[in-house]
């Protein structure tokens, strides 16, 4: 799926320079070798290439490193959300393995009509996942869980993650009849720089 998207895309750019990296990065994925697609990929980042940011976070969720890969999806240089179905679709995995439920399923909501069958299907069946965990008022302790997150990862200098965290809290709070954590979570956003604050 997405080596054959990236593969096509390398080929219109050429291939000389960071285009030869996708390139190299794009068959590695499709030979299910993750680590040299990552390798590829971030030489091409390095080398000007804005599209391969995106796909080094889908090798990153490949490898299991949701962490890392919400970085590349949503950090500085990061593609827009909504350009391209199959990153939105890994960018959603990345959060659903992080229990970034509601960021999921956000991404996941416009990626089916822009796939491919496939796709869709894995799409679909994952937001029927996802709204079955977040069906009723989430609990006092489940909204505390992703506070705590914030607060931690904030405290460790790693904002993105402290800022999705945060997010969640806020928008699971405000699920509460009592809002809990919601005046809180907001005040961590506030002090938290944004994405183009973190790239200058």
């Amino acid at each position: 799926m997405l080596a054959t998207a990236v593969l096509t895309l390398a080929l219109a750019a050429g291939s000389s320079g960071a285009g030869e990296h996708v390139l190299a990065g794009a068959r590695a994925f499709r030979a299910e070798r993750w680590a040299d697609a990552l390798v590829e990929f971030r030489v091409a980042e390095r080398l000007g290439d804005g599209r391969a940011r995106g796909y080094a976070g889908a090798a990153l969720v490949k490898l299991d490193r949701p962490e890392q890969a919400l970085d590349a999806f949503e950090g500085p240089g990061a593609p827009a959300a909504g350009g391209d179905p199959l990153l939105d679709y890994y960018h959603a995995l990345a959060c659903h393995e992080l229990r970034l439920y509601l960021r999921a399923d956000r991404l996941l909501a416009g990626v089916g009509e822009r796939s491919g069958p496939r796709v869709a299907k894995q799409a679909a069946d994952a937001r029927a996942e996802i709204a079955a965990a977040l069906r009723g008022e989430p609990a006092p302790e489940t909204v505390d869980w992703y506070a705590g997150r914030c607060a931690a990862l904030e405290r460790d200098g790693r904002h993105v993650l402290a800022r999705a965290f945060c997010e969640e809290a806020a928008a699971l709070g405000a699920r509460r009849k009592d809002r809990r954590g919601v005046a809180a979570a907001q005040a961590a956003l506030s002090r938290l720089p944004t994405v183009a604050e973190a790239a200058r």
